[in-house]
Formats: structure tokens, C-alpha cells, sequence
């Protein structure tokens, strides 16, 4: 299986659901075996469709919304979301197995998904 890296300036880009530009790696062994750029459709069936093609199996990206998170997964894709830093420093991490610390959380994700530092679900205002 094939991994996808959302990208805008050789950095993750920042929301996925906007980004065009994808960076497609196939590494077997702790190795990058191959690598390429592709230019992907805004259109979320059009880039499952191509991302099942590719033979994609993961995608790394920055903020996603729920609604494309939830169908990539209905498709068999992992999303490992709210990710950033630079491609070359991702990517190495991702193959050191390293990718989840708090080293490349999108700032204000602390390393949780979907959550505000030190808030959790059930924080915050209470209804009475």
C-alpha cells in the first residue's frame, strides 16, 4: 500500500479539503521505493476514486472536515489528520514511526484530534 501526503509549498498543507497537490509515496521496508507529485480533483469522489487507483492505503494531512474524514475511511482509507511541517520532515517521521507526537501537531491540536488543548469532550459550557 502507497502512502499520500497533502502538500502546498513542501510543507503539509493546511486543510485538506482545499489542497490540490498530493505527494504519493510507496516505501516497503522502513525505505521510500518510489515517489511522485500529482495534482488531485477538488471534487471528493473524483480523489477517492484516484486515490484507490494509486492503490493509496493512508493520507497524511493537515485539518480535514469530519464529512471528507468520514467517507475517505468508509472507503478503506486511514487518515492520520491535523499533521504539519515540512514534507521531508514528515515524511522521514512517518517512516521512523514517529509521526504522532506532538512534534508535528498542527499548532493548537496539542497532538489530540478534533480537541482544544486541556479541553476534552464534555468541557466547557453545561446546559442545565
Amino acid at each position: 500500500m502507497k502512502t499520500v501526503f497533502s502538500v502546498w509549498q513542501q510543507r503539509i498543507a493546511p486543510v485538506f479539503d482545499t489542497a490540490r497537490q498530493v505527494h504519493l509515496v510507496d516505501a516497503a521496508g522502513g525505505r521510500i521505493t518510489a515517489e511522485s507529485d500529482h495534482e488531485v480533483d477538488a471534487d471528493l469522489s473524483q480523489r477517492i476514486a484516484w486515490l484507490k487507483v494509486q492503490d493509496v492505503g493512508t493520507v497524511v494531512c493537515g485539518a480535514i472536515s469530519r464529512p471528507w474524514q468520514e467517507r475517505l475511511e468508509a472507503a478503506g482509507l486511514t487518515v492520520v489528520p491535523f499533521v504539519s511541517g515540512e514534507l521531508a520532515e514528515v515524511m522521514q517521521a512517518w517512516l521512523d514511526g514517529t509521526l504522532r507526537g506532538t512534534a508535528f501537531a498542527m499548532p493548537g491540536c496539542c497532538g489530540r484530534r478534533r480537541m482544544r488543548c486541556g479541553r476534552g469532550r464534555g468541557h466547557g459550557r453545561r446546559r442545565f
